[in-house]
């Protein structure tokens, strides 16, 4: 019972000390904050708590990912660790916060056991019983992840995924997996271009056997073909059940009232005006066979009914907002549209640090044929993500002293690598075309010396026929 109070104060300290700025906009903590903590803390089976070590790993795990993912600085990260540890010593001994976990090496997630069965070509069975329960090391997780990757791509041939599971990658991966498997969870993904928001959380929803879907943006969408796609989103939840994951990108931001209904599904899970009167009676007609017989004391009325219909909505609904921090607009938008912190648990995607660079260029160019040894092709992996990270600080102090931001993203880091394998292969295409070139002008060079050596012969030949022929004729002659 020690755990409340010390989550209690761990918040109150959070809130009354990591104020919202300008930078900071999004540093709001409310109550929803400590549900979600208790939320994750209660999924898991009481089995899998075998002992006060197990419980506190989970708790300092459900304490990171509900309030420290959205810090945007280390020292602040380094505040809470602090916090945490002091709380812990001071609530339940320094023994026992020493021998916790490290938070750096402790994933909680629910996708280890079992197995996925492929059905068809556009859809999977998920056999596998969800068990909230600690990963015994990254490897373990990296080569399940590596499983299931392999399995989507089956599945989704036309969408195929090519991601690389470095440190950061597991752990944003396992982060919207958490957020999602719970009811009624939405995710607020802040990352520059490339950073794999988007990758990420299709791969997570295919784990939690859940639906994917995202507006089809054209030159002629409006709001109210928004209100559609809201519509069959709220039918496919509400009615037919099913798990959506909702992937709505600031690319897809047409118009700003996108935002408006967005604020209402997160905050409340109702957007008014939604369905017409006819709309309705078809949700109500289709929905009271299945609400008498999960609910048989609850009365069938119109109102319970569509009570009964938002609540499955809530449940199965899952917005993952895929935003960028360049700029102010996400700023801007938060102070408009406050669900969108509020009603999320946020994810900050930072950079990549140079681990996750040399991995993700290992991974591109293990397989790609340079003509070289296996010493000089491991420097030049290494070479590429020290190029990335010195670009990216020579960006920092071009806006330290001129105030101008220029940004490098990943997305800046797989256009290197891949011009860069093109470039080789375009210079070696064109190196092997002028070997091919020089080895034909020598091949006829040779030739050409032996039909002068040939002919060399057959002159001299000549030359003592020739002489011959001199001798008879001036014999002739006398």
């Amino acid at each position: 019972m020690k755990m409340v109070p010390i989550t209690r104060k761990l918040w109150h300290l959070t809130k009354s000390t990591m104020m919202p700025t300008p930078a900071k906009f999004h540093y709001v903590f409310n109550l929803r904050e400590l549900s979600r903590i208790w939320q994750g803390m209660t999924s898991t089976l009481p089995s899998i708590i075998c002992d006060q070590d197990t419980l506190i790993s989970l708790w300092r795990h459900e304490c990171y990912r509900v309030i420290a993912d959205r810090f945007i600085q280390q020292q602040d990260y380094e505040w809470f660790h602090d916090k945490m540890n002091r709380l812990l010593s001071e609530h339940l001994g320094e023994e026992i916060a020493e021998n916790s976990t490290n938070d750096e090496l402790c994933f909680f997630v629910d996708f280890l056991r079992g197995h996925l069965e492929v059905t068809g070509e556009e859809e999977a069975e998920v056999e596998m019983p969800k068990i909230y329960e600690p990963v015994k090391s990254l490897e373990v997780l990296q080569e399940r992840l590596t499983f299931l990757l392999s399995l989507y791509n089956e599945v989704a041939r036309t969408a195929h995924l090519d991601i690389v599971f470095f440190k950061d990658a597991v752990s944003h991966l396992t982060r919207i997996s958490r957020i999602i498997r719970a009811p009624g969870g939405h995710a607020l993904l802040v990352g520059v271009g490339g950073s794999g928001k988007q990758s990420l959380t299709k791969l997570a929803a295919f784990i939690a056997h859940y639906n994917t879907q995202q507006i089809s943006l054209t030159r002629s969408y409006s709001a109210t073909n928004f209100l559609e796609d809201l519509k069959i989103l709220y039918r496919t939840t509400g009615i037919q059940d099913k798990g959506t994951t909702f992937i709505f990108t600031d690319q897809a931001l047409k118009d700003e009232c996108f935002l408006e209904y967005l604020n209402n599904v997160l905050t409340c899970g109702v957007v008014s005006n939604l369905f017409n009167r006819d709309e309705r009676a078809d949700i109500i007609a289709e929905l009271t066979p299945m609400m008498k017989r999960e609910q048989p004391r609850r009365p069938p009325t119109p109102e319970n009914v569509m009570d009964y219909f938002l609540y499955r909505t809530r449940k199965n609904l899952h917005v993952v907002l895929c935003f960028s921090p360049v700029g102010e607009k996400l700023r801007a938008r938060s102070l408009k549209f406050p669900g969108i912190i509020s009603g999320c648990t946020v994810d900050w995607f930072q950079p990549w640090p140079k681990e996750a660079l040399t991995s993700v260029s290992k991974h591109f160019l293990h397989e790609f044929d340079l003509q070289c040894d296996e010493t000089i092709k491991q420097e030049v992996i290494r070479t590429m993500g020290d190029m990335h990270n010195l670009v990216a600080e020579q960006c920092s102090e071009y806006y330290q002293r001129f105030r101008r931001p220029v940004h490098v993203t990943p997305k800046s880091f797989l256009s290197f690598i891949n011009g860069y394998k093109k470039l080789y292969e375009e210079k070696h295409r064109e190196i092997g075309n002028t070997c091919t070139r020089m080895e034909n002008g020598i091949s006829k060079l040779e030739e050409a010396s032996l039909m002068v050596e040939r002919m060399k012969e057959t002159l001299s030949l000549m030359e003592e026929e020739l002489e011959l022929a001199s001798k008879t004729a001036e014999q002739v002659k006398k």
